[in-house]
């Protein structure tokens, strides 16, 4: 049985391949969610936003408004 958070960060590294425009934003938190593994595939396209979740969604709907993709 694989814990749904690994699946997620996994997930997320294998859509990362072949769509340019996902970005990952982070509060802190990736080797919880497992988001380290787009992190360390995709370095320009992660963002740790430290511990600022307020912050991080509204930098998740400015990246949207710009034509990205963003996981927050």
């Amino acid at each position: 049985m694989t814990a749904p958070r690994a699946v997620y960060g996994k997930t997320l590294a294998r859509l990362g391949e072949t769509m340019e425009e996902i970005v990952v934003l982070d509060a802190d938190l990736s080797k919880s969610t497992k988001t380290s593994y787009f992190a360390e595939a995709f370095p320009d396209r992660f963002h740790d936003m430290g511990i600022a979740e307020q912050d991080m969604l509204s930098t998740a709907a400015g990246l949207a408004t710009g034509g990205l993709t963003p996981f927050a």
